[in-house]
């Protein structure tokens, strides 16, 4: 074989491997975007804590995500996202049921 043909292969090969990898890496850090969303919709809204005082129960890990919580529809209803580079993980608090995770 050719250097070029060696060069193909092996960049055919790394794209391989890098497509395997993200297919078995992504679900974790959606899975902790989702973790964080619901433990912070429970805290916020059945503890009825402040969004710095959950914030201590986590550890340094939450700060890495971006949460989001939207209150609009209480006492009803509110949603809380947290979001890491991509991404995303939702949960809603229902009154009456509590925090569920939303996707």
């Amino acid at each position: 074989m050719t250097r070029r043909r060696w060069l193909v292969a092996g960049g055919l090969a790394l794209l391989a491997l890098l497509a395997l990898a993200w297919t078995q890496l992504a679900p974790w850090p959606r899975t902790g975007a989702t973790y964080v969303a619901k433990q912070m919709c429970s805290c916020l809204f059945l503890t009825g804590r402040t969004e710095a005082s959950c914030r201590t129960d986590f550890g340094d890990y939450v700060n890495r995500y971006s949460l989001a919580v939207d209150r609009g529809g209480l006492p009803r209803t509110a949603r809380v996202t947290a979001s890491l580079a991509m991404f995303r993980g939702e949960a809603v608090y229902d009154q009456g049921y509590g925090c569920r995770i939303a996707r």
